[in-house]
């Protein structure tokens, strides 16, 4: 079944990618179709947090760091495109999600004439949400940070995340989802930092941090 239900935001979304179209100039019915159809992906089952909500909080994320920070950014199109497809294709039990997004990203940006260094640009930078320890730089590090402010966010939000992600891995018996899901979150808990960017660190390293050791707890006591 491709949908779960109506996606949220998702009228905001297609003014966004629209938007974005223009931007590029391809406001043409190709662009506007493209649209619908990541909407459609982003909305199938068995997504619970992977889902338009996180694309829309990811793209809230982006556009208060250009309000604040408006020279943060050395590709904002780049960094707004590879917040689009980067899970654009997710299936839990799949170890190749970003791969395939980005080389759907890819092939629509060829598909539209743009430059080879935006396509490319944009497939570096979905590879980099495979969150893979190791150093990062420029607008990579604002992707990844951008990815992850959820694991920053209140208690609750944070709590309504880790239900969602057990929802998507449904077909997971619990024992073994208790010591996958715990070596994910030491494994953000052991890094010096969980956030390279400093704006990110700021506002949420410490509450991330909280949240994980929490969530960490929780599943050890079962």
């Amino acid at each position: 079944m491709p949908w779960r239900r109506q996606p949220a935001h998702s009228a905001e979304l297609l003014a966004q990618w629209q938007s974005l179209g223009q931007t590029l100039g391809r406001d043409t019915p190709a662009w506007h179709a493209e649209g619908r159809r990541l909407l459609r992906s982003w909305a199938r089952w068995p997504r619970a947090y992977h889902d338009t909500t996180h694309l829309w909080a990811c793209l809230e994320h982006l556009r208060r760091l250009r309000t604040t920070q408006p020279d943060a950014l050395q590709d904002p199109v780049a960094v707004e495109l590879a917040l689009w497809y980067h899970d654009a294709i997710y299936w839990p039990w799949s170890a190749h999600n970003e791969e395939r997004s980005a080389d759907w990203a890819t092939r629509f940006l060829h598909g539209q004439s743009l430059p080879e260094a935006l396509a490319a640009q944009v497939h570096r930078h979905i590879l980099d949400t495979r969150h893979q320890p190791g150093p990062l730089t420029g607008d990579a590090q604002w992707v990844v940070d951008i990815d992850l402010a959820i694991l920053g966010q209140s208690p609750a939000v944070y709590d309504r995340f880790e239900r969602n992600v057990r929802r998507e891995y449904f077909f997971v018996r619990w024992p073994r989802y208790v010591a996958g899901r715990s070596a994910v979150l030491q494994g953000f808990l052991d890094r010096p930092r969980i956030y390279g960017t400093d704006w990110f660190h700021a506002r949420y390293e410490a509450q991330a941090r909280a949240n994980l050791t929490r969530a960490l707890t929780a599943l050890t006591v079962g």
